[in-house]
């Protein structure tokens, strides 16, 4: 099955770097349709990570001294968003990661990309023998650091909450503000004002000026955003709100089942993105999450349930059996084997790291 992206790339869609186009080895729909919040796939965001050639994993193969000189063609990650489908009737957005930038942001539990590994089967658009390999082993990149990132994700997702970061927004609200408006009039509304003067009776004291300014700032604003009405109601944004309360929960599947089940919470998040929980209720929930989670970190780490820090040598060894499936022997790559009094001294670091954390 050919793979998203390659489909696109022949109906002239599409222009991503030549060598991701016969070498992608995972695709996935991503965001809300994955976390089983929505089922509207008209918006679909797409993201996966493909294997670049050989010498660009391994630029000594083509004469690169690291730091020295010209350091050649390098590849992390393309990007392409608002590809719009006319005959699917439906819009993408792509990420497609370097299988190396994916597995380092996968083994640094980036919720976004753990997010990418752990979508439901339903949601796996392309997926080849290599990405069966990383699937098969998703559960390697689990450790109980995950908690530093997927709190940091949500203190963002938070403050982004609060902080109405919809362009045009602010300038709405005070517009709104100004002339008495109340925030719950609809950009129909906005429209039918300036159409029909006298059919509103909350906007009837604006003259045709003010109403033709209220209406284009309003659709200036709708078009950057099409929440702006449930955010200019609300207060507050209800996906930043649930996308809270997602993170933590998924944190806390880590740190006690050592997996993730996108779905798992979803009945509980569609209530938030209905607006069934306020901020407040969410935020005071949050900061005691915060103290439960820090005790399932010591807990994880105390029963070895989660190590503390990644198994870099076993995600290493992952990935290397992952690029010789993609390339064939890796032998002429001349890979050179960490040595094994290195490798004893990192374990012992770590076995005294994780001592010191119990204590």
């Amino acid at each position: 099955m050919p793979s998203t992206v390659q489909r696109l790339h022949k109906l002239g869609l599409i222009k991503p770097p030549s060598h991701i186009i016969g070498s992608i080895a995972y695709e996935a729909i991503v965001g809300s349709v994955s976390y089983g919040v929505t089922d509207d796939t008209s918006d679909m965001d797409v993201q996966g990570f493909s294997i670049p050639p050989k010498y660009m994993i391994f630029p000594h193969m083509a004469g690169i001294i690291k730091g020295f000189g010209d350091q050649g063609q390098n590849f992390e990650q393309w990007i392409q968003h608002h590809v719009i489908c006319k005959d699917e009737n439906r819009q993408y957005d792509f990420t497609i990661y370097s299988i190396t930038k994916f597995f380092q942001l996968c083994m640094e539990c980036n919720p976004n990309m753990l997010g990418v590994l752990f979508v439901p089967p339903r949601c796996i658009l392309h997926c080849t023998s290599v990405g069966n390999i990383v699937r098969e082993n998703r559960k390697a990149f689990l450790h109980a650091g995950a908690l530093h990132k997927y709190k940091g994700y949500a203190h963002s997702q938070l403050y982004k909450t609060e902080t109405k970061e919809h362009k045009g927004l602010a300038e709405l609200i005070e517009f709104e503000q100004a002339h008495n408006i109340p925030n719950t009039v609809t950009l129909a509304e906005a429209h039918a004002e300036f159409e029909k003067r006298g059919t509103i009776q909350s906007l009837s004291h604006l003259n045709d000026i003010d109403a033709e300014t209220y209406k284009n700032m309003y659709q200036i604003a709708f078009n950057h955003s099409k929440r702006i009405e449930k955010v200019k109601i609300q207060g507050y944004d209800t996906k930043f709100l649930y996308h809270v309360v997602r993170l933590v929960l998924e944190c806390e599947q880590i740190l006690i089942n050592g997996d993730i089940d996108l779905e798992r919470d979803r009945e509980q998040l569609k209530a938030i993105r209905r607006g069934e929980r306020d901020i407040k209720d969410v935020k005071d929930w949050f900061k005691e999450k915060e103290l439960t989670m820090e005790k399932l970190y010591q807990d994880a780490i105390t029963t070895k349930r989660l190590p503390k820090f990644p198994d870099e040598a076993k995600i290493k060894g992952i990935l290397l059996n992952c690029l010789e499936e993609h390339y064939g022997s890796l032998s002429s790559a001349e890979i050179v084997k960490e040595d094994e009094s290195i490798t004893a001294l990192r374990n012992i670091k770590n076995i005294v790291d994780n001592i010191r954390g119990i204590e």
